[in-house]
């Protein structure tokens, strides 16, 4: 090579050529050109050797790539799982509006993905936890997160590389600073991160994560040809720091050029141009983010989104030929609570935790599979969060261990701090009695369990207090039938639909072909819901059911103004209308399910009572070993259902 005289090296991420050894086995080949290929040029890179600059304003402008779209919240709400929350809603209406496209255009599919920018190994495994809990949209991406970084394991990094394959099971990418540079997937639509400012996102290197159009062009739905970030901050912070984002998108294109001097030579020169994508703020009756980069608030954008995805779907009417669905509309108030640690008068439970545990401190402590820690938000506001960690301390080898009066003070913060505890004065006085108690429980173990196991001992104290929180909560008014409704919400179809009732369950599709369904095409949360409709749908005392959707039947079930949205509706043909619900085993005793059931019932007593109603509504709660016992008998599971 050294001998070739037209030697020609392009060096791709041309900024990784700087290392002594590789640049100067690089130049010892003496190319009669090498030609550096980089987004970032390195900063030993002579100016006067940049012959061509495309920023990424230039690219923006010109829409050949994805339009950043910067959203933050008007309200208050900045915790960590609201802010997922937010990315995965955006995340699904990308998905519902990309199966539509794929569906019309016979486009290869490539589902949308969200990128998590995790500054610390710690903070990305607690991003995971969050995901991955239950309670986590509904326990949608438990299992569809892959979190990448130094510790992760080879499956992980292989199934990295499968990203934007159809069957991929992933929906979330949780990064630790390992994807910059190399992963040049197409399908990253949302980037979060819980820590960084937007500022630190829209640099070139995450930013770019996200911008490449997966069907090469701009499709002309705006939710497909966006690329939305979320950082810490909120709307109005946003719109105060919009000068200083617009100067991320303010650039300057720089080529080399060929022209004759005065003595008729043709010499090489520069010419550069200012390139401003500019940065708009969305105004409230649409957005507009075509080759500019715009700033909203993720409440405007998600129903403006919502609005745009749902004009690309099918409506769904309820069925002429059923008997119409009349609705009860029932009066719930809440009862306003003000509960305190003063109104725990029963301090034997905070005791016998502490004799339970000393008695047995590392089978009970390793039982707990929660833990309490302190945390600080960004305002300076502390927190006590309950986290899900698997015990692998040893109570036996603490370390050195903590004067009792320093646990005490730490009991006390973390119990003051949680979210059952009202931030007012009077509880740091109220709090003493039942750390006394705890602490006496513990015994001569206190000093030795505490400073082995204070996390879990802590999280073990706010649970019993959180009892007797619940214990106090005012059950939420119920009064008298307001009105009775005709049921006829006008549903949007999925554009994904199956005909299988039986076979491989998948969320989010359509299944069409119930007989006895108010509508043509049902979609479920589970198989074992999919199998209780099939229950309904062949049951010969059954006239017709639906599948509700959130807002069809809110129930009011806490004082504090919290609503449940039940399952189904199944009508029987003599005229008695069953609320049903389903559950899985493992859901079947919390104290939450258990307050539902108990409020869903006493709503189907009421509305039963009630002259206006005229029907029978009764309430069933049913597990996944009940739906599997019935055996498709609609009789069965009556008689199982709670």
């Amino acid at each position: 090579l050294q001998e070739s005289a037209d030697l020609l090296v392009f060096a791709d991420e041309h900024h990784a050529y700087y290392g002594r050894s590789f640049s100067n086995a690089i130049r010892d080949l003496s190319p009669h050109v090498l030609l550096g290929l980089t987004a970032t040029p390195h900063r030993q890179t002579p100016e006067d050797e940049i012959i061509y600059r495309y920023p990424l304003a230039a690219a923006i402008a010109d829409k050949l790539v994805k339009t950043p779209v910067i959203v933050g919240r008007k309200d208050d709400r900045t915790d960590a799982t609201t802010k997922l929350l937010d990315g995965v809603a955006l995340l699904e209406l990308k998905e519902r509006a990309m199966a539509r496209y794929v569906a019309e255009t016979g486009a290869s599919p490539t589902p949308p993905v969200m990128l998590v920018v995790a500054p610390t190994i710690d903070e990305a495994n607690e991003v995971s936890r969050i995901i991955g809990d239950p309670s986590f949209a509904g326990g949608a991406y438990a299992e569809r997160v892959l979190t990448i970084h130094s510790d992760a394991p080879d499956e992980a990094l292989a199934a990295l590389e499968t990203l934007e394959a159809p069957d991929t099971p992933h929906r979330i990418v949780v990064s630790v600073g390992m994807l910059k540079e190399g992963w040049d997937v197409k399908n990253v639509y949302v980037i979060c991160s819980l820590r960084a400012s937007v500022s630190d996102l829209l640099t070139e290197q995450t930013l770019g994560r996200g911008l490449r159009l997966p069907f090469g062009e701009y499709t002309g739905i705006e939710i497909l040809d966006t690329l939305e970030v979320l950082g810490h901050e909120r709307y109005e912070q946003l719109l105060r720091k919009a000068g200083v984002l617009n100067e991320k998108f303010i650039d300057r294109r720089t080529r080399a050029v060929l022209v004759r001097n005065a003595e008729g030579s043709l010499v090489p020169t520069t010419e550069t141009s200012a390139v401003d994508a500019g940065i708009a703020i969305a105004a409230e009756e649409g957005i507009t983010a075509e080759g500019t980069p715009v700033i909203a608030s993720v409440e405007d954008y998600k129903a403006q989104a919502e609005q745009q995805v749902e004009a690309l779907q099918t409506e769904l009417h309820p069925r002429d030929d059923a008997e119409p669905l009349r609705i009860p509309r029932l009066r719930m108030t809440p009862v306003a609570n003000h509960f305190s640690l003063a109104d725990i008068t029963e301090y034997d439970p905070f005791s016998t935790l502490g004799k339970r545990i000393a008695s047995d401190p590392q089978g009970e402590l390793r039982r707990m599979r929660l833990s309490a820690r302190i945390v600080e938000d960004a305002a300076g506001l502390r927190r006590t969060e309950l986290v899900t960690a698997a015990a692998v301390d040893l109570v036996e080898s603490p370390g050195s261990l903590l004067p009792l009066e320093d646990a005490r003070r730490s009991l006390v913060e973390h119990v003051l701090n949680a979210p059952a505890v009202a931030a007012r004065a009077a509880e740091r006085n109220a709090v003493g009695p039942l750390i006394d108690s705890f602490i006496e429980g513990l015994g001569d173990k206190a000093t030795t369990v505490l400073s082995g196991f204070m996390e879990r001992a802590a999280a073990g104290l706010i649970a019993a207090i959180t009892d007797a929180q619940r214990a106090f909560d005012s059950k939420p008014s119920y009064e008298e039938v307001v009105e009775v409704t005709d049921f006829r919400p006008i549903r949007l179809a999925k554009p994904e639909t199956s005909n299988d009732l039986v076979g491989g369950f998948k969320r989010g599709v359509g299944y069409e072909g119930y007989k006895k369904s108010l509508y043509a095409q049902d979609w479920f949360d589970s198989s074992t819901e999919r199998t209780a409709a099939n229950i309904f749908d062949q049951a010969d005392e059954v006239s017709y059911w639906t599948r509700l959707q959130r807002g069809d039947l809110p129930i009011l079930w806490s004082g504090a103004g919290r609503e449940y949205n039940p399952d189904f509706i199944v009508v029987e043909t003599d005229g008695v209308c069953s609320v049903v619900e389903v559950k899985m085993n493992k859901e079947m005793t919390s104290a939450e399910v258990k307050e539902k059931h108990e409020a869903a019932r006493r709503w189907a007593n009421h509305v039963s009572a009630d002259d206006k109603v005229k029907r029978t509504w009764r309430y069933l709660l049913v597990s996944e070993a009940d739906v599997a016992t019935a055996k498709g008998s609609w009789a069965a599971l009556k008689k199982l259902a709670s």
